[in-house]
């Protein structure tokens, strides 16, 4: 399946512009080809200086909800061959654009991750186990990281990075805050770091109009170095010894120079007449003289003789046409430990490919597959301990019916065999004690009344005046009458929201829902017999509510339920109490805290707890089964935080609350990506979380947890 990003998105290298346009395809003249599936996607990278022996690399890329949720880092340990989400103190709603590692990660295990939005530089010094901001000295103007690298000092490092106007700034492992080297006039968008900092302190940097400045201490005074390629630079790549720099650049290939950029030559046989985007030069180049560089259609080409000649060998990579052409190539990288493990890093948009024979072969690691999307429980799940999992590209859906220790593949109708993809399933408890499951695909909606062992679906038809890719479902919610009425509503990717009264024979798109941005949460009153009322929330931070059982929507709380960042960041969730037919109560996840509405949603009041109200990322928001009566909880999934349990007063507002996941966060970086509590909690106890893989459970209201299974394999 190929999948197209939401279009408020940015430039994760070179700083394009937001994006005024789906991603489709913008011009490119080489062959149409299609990628591997399931799309990496990778934003960042960066792999240890010591890879030869530690096997250890970092990677940001898209959510594990492919999009409608929040970038992830992810670490491998193992070369690529398993990788680990470690969200600890990732506390933002920002999306990343950099990875880097301390040259000294062997001792410091230091890491820095920089980012898109106003989040700035964070910082792990225990190899990603848990993050914090490293943004002391720098104004709220400068948080917006274009470009970021690392040098070696005699004390540690030295990080330099150019925010979103081009200003520099530097700071050392020696400093308490940042410094600013250079103003928004310079306009750096391309910074390259000497191999020999240590001793020679040398870096450069192009400006987005071309102009080269190189500066010999460090950043303090500044040679200024003129335009010498004529155009803007893409690239850049200093050799040891200092005096070596090959260019990148759009239009001429690469430039060389051999005096330490005093005078460059263009060269470049062998390359195809396109854009050269990423360079890097071997560690070993006194001795191999070996650079490596790639074109914004082709990759990897490789070079022995100082630039003179290139070679391409094909890394398997491709050209989605699902982002900018600039951004399908974006991080070539080589491995410090290069003249003993001859390892090359090809982290692109179709995913991450790595040599390791110095560029003749390559292998693609996958991060991707099988990964869990959504967590629903049997309604009886006391006596019954069901559960139901969806993956993407992987089983589709997964049944256990031993509260998660071993699954099964759901009777789906698959005659290809094919792995698939799903986001979301609901289970309703029938009037008769009986439930149903739903569950939805890009290709049809179905519903089971055995759980998951045989469906009854119906086919999803295109809309192909609205957008020509298959409807993509991210959430769905039902009624809870469901068996009598049939009605489900359907959040999409680019189809807003979708609704179907006969369990998914016919649809009808909800007018007044835009279509511009992924819905992200989809809600329906327990008691939608009578009020006909449901709620739908989008990655634009906008909440959108029917009263008449989907016939109109209109958006709520518009002036009053602020998010922050640009729209696509602006992640929501929607949870509707449990005894909303007498309290009116609603409650809101925003990048920017809790609201709540005692009136169905008229007006809305923000949450000022510390824990879940201001500058707290919510990622879901869920009432306990037992709200109004027995007690008057809700559980709140706080980005980078944990899973909080909030007591709410009559009003909705939080009076105290519980981090349940802190011992999961701090001893093994577990964040769940969906929670789901047992609809028969009052008597079982059960919260059961799912995180990239598996599943996690508390069978005492989360003051332990263990693992409860792996529902992809």
């Amino acid at each position: 399946m190929l999948v197209k990003l939401n279009k408020i998105r940015l430039s994760s290298i070179r700083g394009i512009a937001i994006i005024t346009a789906f991603f489709l395809s913008i011009g490119i003249t080489a062959t149409s080809t299609h990628a591997h599936t399931p799309h990496d996607m990778i934003l960042a990278f960066a792999a240890s200086p010591n890879y030869a022996t530690d096997k250890t690399m970092f990677m940001a890329n898209i959510g594990a909800y492919t999009g409608w949720r929040y970038d992830e880092i992810l670490r491998s340990t193992d070369g690529g061959l398993t990788w680990r989400d470690i969200p600890n103190g990732m506390d933002h709603p920002y999306e990343l654009s950099v990875l880097r590692v301390s040259p000294k990660f062997s001792t410091d295990q230091t890491v820095f991750a920089g980012f898109q939005g106003r989040a700035g530089v964070y910082r792990s010094t225990n190899s990603g186990d848990s993050w914090e901001p490293y943004n002391t000295g720098l104004a709220a103007s400068n948080l917006i990281v274009r470009k970021m690298e690392v040098a070696e000092s005699s004390t540690g490092y030295v990080l330099f990075f150019a925010d979103a106007s081009g200003a520099l700034f530097r700071r050392s492992s020696t400093n308490a805050n940042w410094v600013q080297v250079l103003d928004k006039t310079n306009k750096v968008s391309v910074i390259a770091i000497s191999p020999n900092y240590a001793t020679d302190r040398t870096l450069l940097i192009a400006s987005s109009t071309g102009s080269l400045r190189k500066s010999t201490n460090g950043g303090t005074d500044w040679i200024n170095l003129g335009t010498p390629t004529g155009t803007v630079i893409h690239d850049m790549a200093i050799a040891p010894g200092g005096a070596e720099i090959f260019l990148a650049t759009p239009n001429f290939g690469i430039f060389y120079s051999n005096n330490g950029g005093s005078s460059f030559i263009n060269k470049g046989t062998n390359l195809p007449d396109e854009a050269i985007n990423n360079i890097a030069v071997s560690p070993n180049y006194a001795i191999d003289r070996t650079v490596f560089c790639t074109s914004l259609t082709q990759s990897v080409f490789k070079s022995t003789d100082k630039g003179n000649n290139w070679t391409l060998f094909n890394s398997g990579a491709k050209v989605t046409k699902q982002t900018p052409l600039l951004n399908e190539m974006t991080d070539l990288q080589i491995s410090r430990t290069y003249a003993s493990d001859k390892t090359i890093f090809l982290p692109v948009f179709d995913g991450l490919f790595i040599s390791r024979n110095g560029g003749t072969t390559w292998l693609q690691r996958q991060t991707r597959m099988g990964l869990l999307t959504g967590l629903a429980l049997s309604t009886n799940f006391n006596s019954n301990q069901d559960m139901i999992a969806t993956t993407y590209v992987g089983r589709g859906i997964a049944i256990s019916t031993n509260s998660g220790t071993t699954w099964s593949t759901s009777g789906w109708p698959n005659p290809t065999g094919r792995k698939m993809n799903f986001f979301d399933s609901q289970v309703v408890r029938n009037p008769n004690g009986s439930q149903t499951v739903i569950s939805a695909t890009s290709g049809g909606i179905g519903n089971s009344i055995d759980f998951g062992e045989n469906w009854v679906v119906n086919h999803v038809p295109r809309f192909v005046a609205i957008d020509p890719d298959p409807v993509t479902f991210t959430v769905l919610a039902a009624s809870p009458n469901f068996v009598n009425d049939k009605e489900i509503y359907l959040g999409t990717r680019f189809h807003g929201v979708i609704q179907t009264k006969d369990a998914g024979k016919t649809l009808r798109l909800q007018h007044g829902v835009p279509l511009t941005h992924p819905i992200t949460s989809v809600v329906v009153s327990p008691n939608y017999a009578n009020d006909r009322t449901a709620f739908a929330a989008s990655r634009a931070g906008q909440v959108w509510r029917t009263q008449d059982g989907g016939d109109t929507f209109l958006r709520v709380g518009a002036s009053s339920i602020v998010s922050i960042g640009w729209a696509g960041q602006r992640y929501t969730w929607v949870a509707v109490s449990p005894r909303f037919a007498t309290d009116n109560l609603v409650i809101v996840g925003t990048n920017n805290g809790i609201y709540r509405s005692t009136n169905r949603g008229n007006t809305w009041t923000k949450e000022t707890h510390a824990s879940v109200g201001a500058n707290a990322v919510i990622q879901q928001v869920e009432f306990s089964p037992n709200f109004g009566t027995t007690d008057r909880n809700i559980y709140v999934n706080v980005r980078g935080k944990g899973l909080f349990r909030a007591n709410l007063n009559g009003a909705g507002a939080v009076t105290a609350s519980q981090n349940i996941t802190l011992s999961l966060l701090e001893n093994e970086n577990i964040q769940f990506t969906e929670f789901q509590i047992s609809p028969t909690y009052a008597v079982d106890s059960t919260i059961a979380g799912a995180t990239r893989k598996n599943i996690y459970k508390s069978t005492n209201g989360g003051l332990t947890w263990t693992v409860a299974g792996f529902p992809d394999n």
